[in-house]
């Protein structure tokens, strides 16, 4: 027999290192972006790599404020063929100022070794209203073609969302659940893998626009539609503790 101590008024969240998310299957990164730079680098998913820090993104009570490739979280999360990625995000900006467009998250960059070519995975604002998913697909630097996916949502501005980003040899799915859109756009070459790192409120490099991010879950798997629909659940509930409808 053991004795069972509970403790009032303490945040366990707070001093938590690990997160039995429902769905654990290719599960590489969970943060949970918001009461501090420590806790927001932190990675959740047990025996996983930590992030870093880039900059000096702003902890909030229940998100964190970013600004593309100069104030961001950097997880250890490295690209694979197969992914499902979540974030939950809202930006200040519509879309129609390019200058101002966020990427909630991504490894897009270009690479002098490939000719400056640029490709990766990432959730972006790329008009008025509309977020999109890319993946890179093509045999090599000359033939690259980053697969796009997008929705156009009813408002952007300062509206919280749960975007999910699928990507795998077939093509690139982007999900909007608290819109309820989704497309899906076929490959028709390889997948091509970018080596930056992903990033949580940018990519790494384009898109210097500001955004706040709350949650991001990574995936190295193609999850099927229940276990998406589990962690879609998981991260909503969560959110609703943080005072946060999605």
């Amino acid at each position: 027999m053991g004795t069972r101590i509970v403790a009032k008024d303490v945040d366990a969240e707070a001093f938590a290192t690990e997160y039995a998310a429902p769905i654990r299957r290719g599960l590489e990164a969970i943060h949970f972006l918001n009461g501090s730079l420590v806790k927001a680098a932190r990675n959740y998913a047990p025996g996983k790599a930590q992030g870093k820090l880039i900059g000096a993104p702003v902890p909030q009570a229940a998100y964190l404020s970013c600004k593309g490739t100069v104030n961001c979280i950097e997880t250890a999360m490295s690209e694979s063929e197969a992914m499902t990625l979540f974030i939950v995000a809202r930006t200040p900006a519509d879309g129609t100022v390019s200058a101002e467009r966020p990427m909630f998250l991504g490894n897009y960059q270009g690479l002098a070794a490939d000719g400056g070519a640029a490709w990766g995975v990432s959730i972006f604002v790329n008009s008025e209203n509309r977020v999109t998913a890319t993946g890179g697909f093509g045999a090599d630097a000359a033939s690259n073609t980053n697969v796009l996916a997008g929705v156009t949502k009813p408002a952007l501005a300062n509206k919280w969302s749960l975007y999910m980003l699928q990507v795998s040899a077939a093509g690139v799915t982007m999900r909007d659940f608290t819109s309820n859109l989704i497309q899906t756009t076929n490959a028709s070459t390889p997948r091509r893998l970018s080596t930056g790192k992903i990033r949580v409120g940018s990519g790494q490099t384009n898109l210097l626009g500001t955004c706040d991010v709350a949650v991001f879950q990574g995936h190295n798997a193609l999850l099927t539609d229940a276990e998406i629909q589990t962690t879609v659940a998981d991260i909503r509930a969560y959110m609703l503790r943080k005072g946060i409808v999605i």
